[in-house]
């Protein structure tokens, strides 16, 4: 690992770092914010999961637009100004969020979210920048350390949201916003990126939805993205739910449900760094490693509806995350090799439009907790996996090249 590259582009890691963090602080920290009267009495028992609900499905509203919006703005002001006003926005979203705790009112923390949703998604272009800015033999070294700072990040988000919160709401709130604001201080120091204005800046609302529009001229990317969508969505619904099952049927505080996550991440690095490999050299094409990966996943997450105590569950939700690696990692594959390089990035952007769609249902259902149990919400979300098999097998063949 190359520390002197950390230091000179210190500003793009801390902004790919931020953009995953910010997303894991907040899980734990809505469910323990929820689970209860709060707000001055705008939340009560009996509107809790309604409002829970609308905290978790206003965000990747926010994003599914404004993955376009971003767009856009990186058109007209270039990488590094878009960033800048990412992370500005980004500590705007935390601010409102801190003051809605300030004042128990809970709309405003709702317009935080909606805020912070729509300046979501900069790693990419923090990435595309980092890509740019270091030298062609030193790219692989640097998406390599950034795929560190995502793990990091992946980790730090909700244990930080999650042990903080679980003293003061407000803290883990108050820590995002600092660091946001810091980070976009450090991009408008920074020398990287153009300068000049390419052209006048231009949001059209439909963007995010003409993204899918153009599957109708290239059917090959379908099976592909239908079983991204359905794996996707159904290990959300799981990753939603879960950390509520840990609250209210296990008593978790909201630091466990941290920690819980953290446990999740470890998952996550264990599968990236170490089982993704040996199953790719052993399956050798990415339709296998996918399938392979969901009837893995979606097998493990049907077994979490079932009666199973807080250890088991933590185990569980580690062997699960391991398993969604191989569908992640190869499904994403698939997408891009379905399409020449320069469609790429329209790939890159119909996966983020479909996990940000994934998002909003996994949050709009928790609506319905007064009703069913969170069992099953955990079981759909075993059975939405599998289901993603069916369109998996529609993918042709690609060989895997594997690392030796």
């Amino acid at each position: 690992m190359q520390i002197a590259l950390f230091r000179s582009h210190g500003a793009l890691f801390l902004a790919v770092f931020l953009d995953i963090f910010s997303f894991g602080l907040m899980y734990p920290l809505i469910v323990g914010l929820f689970d209860g009267p709060g707000f001055g009495g705008h939340v009560t028992a009996a509107n809790r999961d309604l409002m829970m609900s609308l905290a978790f499905a206003l965000f990747p509203i926010g994003a599914f637009f404004g993955c376009a919006l971003l767009g856009d703005l990186s058109d007209a002001l270039g990488r590094r100004r878009t960033l800048v006003v990412c992370m500005a926005g980004l500590a705007a979203g935390y601010g409102l969020m801190w003051l809605s705790l300030e004042l128990a009112h809970v709309w405003l923390f709702f317009a935080g979210r909606v805020v912070a949703g729509l300046m979501s998604g900069t790693a990419p272009i923090a990435q595309a920048s980092m890509v740019d800015a270091v030298a062609p033999d030193a790219r692989g070294d640097a998406m390599a350390q950034v795929t560190v700072v995502n793990t990091v990040g992946l980790m730090a988000g909700p244990a930080i949201g999650g042990v903080l919160g679980h003293y003061d709401f407000r803290l883990p709130l108050a820590v995002a916003l600092v660091l946001c604001a810091f980070n976009a201080v450090m991009l408008a120091r920074s020398r990287f990126g153009e300068e000049t204005r390419r052209r006048a800046f231009h949001f059209d609302w439909r963007q995010p939805f003409l993204l899918f529009a153009r599957l109708k001229d290239r059917p090959q990317v379908v099976p592909a993205l239908a079983s991204f969508f359905l794996f996707q969505l159904g290990f959300l619904i799981y990753y939603t739910f879960i950390l509520v099952v840990m609250q209210r049927d296990h008593g978790f505080s909201t630091a466990q449900i941290g920690l819980f996550s953290v446990a999740m991440g470890i998952g996550f690095m264990l599968g990236s760094a170490l089982c993704y490999a040996p199953v790719a050299k052993w399956l050798k094409d990415e339709r296998r490693i996918a399938i392979f990966g969901e009837a893995t996943c979606g097998g493990l997450l049907v077994l979490t509806a079932l009666p199973v105590g807080a250890a088991g569950q933590v185990g569980l939700a580690v062997l699960i995350c391991i398993a969604n690696v191989f569908s992640y990692v190869s499904l994403l594959s698939a997408m891009s090799g379905a399409v020449d390089e320069t469609e790429r990035g329209w790939v890159m952007g119909l996966s983020s439009a479909s996990v940000a769609l994934c998002v909003f249902i996994a949050g709009l259902l928790t609506s319905l907790l007064a009703t069913l149990p969170a069992a099953v919400f955990l079981g759909a979300g075993g059975i939405l996996v599998l289901l993603g098999i069916a369109p998996a097998l529609r993918i042709g063949p690609i060989a895997v090249p594997v690392r030796r």
